[in-house]
């Protein structure tokens, strides 16, 4: 045999046994047909905007014609796409939630956190947690988007108000509070719940559908310290947002611990100043509020006199929390 004929192997590895180049092989491919690849669309186009949680939520079903499930499955996608969007504000404002879900392409959409005295998970809308702490902020997101139909004395469909299910709502944000915080009673919670503005106009001689939401939902906010009733949420806004028209797309938020008008449209009021702003809140000023409640919480932001409140909220942790955290570690370690 010449050395042309000789079999290529290589110097510092023996040549593999067929039956074991076989059997790799097979290993190999069932690896390969059981291995799940992640893919994700380069086309993929975040919410930076209401508009956009809106445009990427159509198709729309009309208030009158439109099928229960249609409007379900909407409601669900404009749920999913704010969600989105609030998540994508906080990480703006503040970086150490860098992790906050869902993502910017929408992973982590709808994890899950330990809720209750169990281990039992509860899908959540935006979450922040840590390995180390658990839940520290969750934002839970409800939307009221069609207005109620009802039938009139000669049979015709008539569009009524935006009021019969807010007490439900209500029932599930008691719910949600009552599961997290009993697990997480250091957990800041704020609920958002998105209704057309077009639901300030319809008071006729009571108050409107806004109005009905602020006396719906005072009682469940206003949780200030971990041993306060579970029940309750630290924050909760209004959001009122344009649906259609030249204005669609256009967001404010209202604190429902503030005062609303019995009737018509909440003003945006300029404070004096030093003074927070009360009243109509951008999208940005109601994320500041968000990331200042839980700076509160956590020991890492106060409210100075001499420091403007239209500022962003400076997160930094205060010095002598990071000396007394290097003493306990010094005395440990002695």
């Amino acid at each position: 045999m010449t050395d042309e004929q000789l079999p290529l192997v290589e110097p510092d590895r023996p040549a593999d046994p067929p039956k074991r180049r076989k059997r790799q092989a097979s290993s190999n491919a069932s690896k390969n047909k059981n291995r799940t690849v992640r893919e994700v669309s380069p086309k993929y186009v975040s919410v930076t905007t209401l508009l956009d949680a809106l445009d990427q939520s159509e198709p729309r079903p009309s208030d009158d014609s439109g099928s229960r499930k249609d409007k379900k499955n909407y409601a669900e996608r404009l749920s999913n796409k704010l969600a989105i969007l609030v998540a994508n504000r906080l990480r703006s404002v503040d970086a150490s939630m860098a992790e906050v879900l869902p993502m910017p392409d929408g992973s982590g959409r709808e994890t899950g956190a330990a809720s209750g005295a169990s281990k039992k998970l509860k899908k959540t809308d935006v979450r922040y947690s840590t390995f180390d702490t658990g839940l520290e902020l969750l934002v839970s997101i409800k939307t009221y988007s069609f207005r109620d139909p009802r039938k009139d004395k000669t049979g015709q469909v008539v569009l009524g108000r935006y009021t019969k299910n807010m007490v439900r709502n209500d029932h599930e944000l008691r719910a949600e509070a009552m599961d997290h915080h009993e697990r997480a009673p250091y957990a800041v919670l704020v609920a958002l719940f998105f209704i057309p503005m077009r639901a300030c106009d319809d008071a006729g001689a009571d108050k409107s559908s806004f109005a009905h939401a602020i006396m719906t939902f005072r009682s469940r906010t206003g949780r200030q310290s971990p041993t306060d009733p579970h029940q309750l949420f630290e924050r909760m806004f209004i959001g009122l947002y344009e649906l259609e028209g030249d204005q669609r797309g256009e967001v404010w938020f209202f604190d429902v611990m503030d005062k609303p008008p019995r009737r018509g449209r909440p003003a945006r009021v300029d404070p004096p100043k030093g003074e927070p702003r009360r009243g109509l809140l951008t999208l940005d000023e109601m994320v500041r509020e968000v990331v200042k409640t839980y700076g509160i919480r956590n020991r890492r932001f106060i409210e100075w006199a001499d420091e403007d409140p239209e500022s962003p909220p400076d997160l930094a942790q205060p010095q002598d929390v990071v000396a007394e955290d290097d003493d306990e570690e010094a005395s440990e370690v002695e």
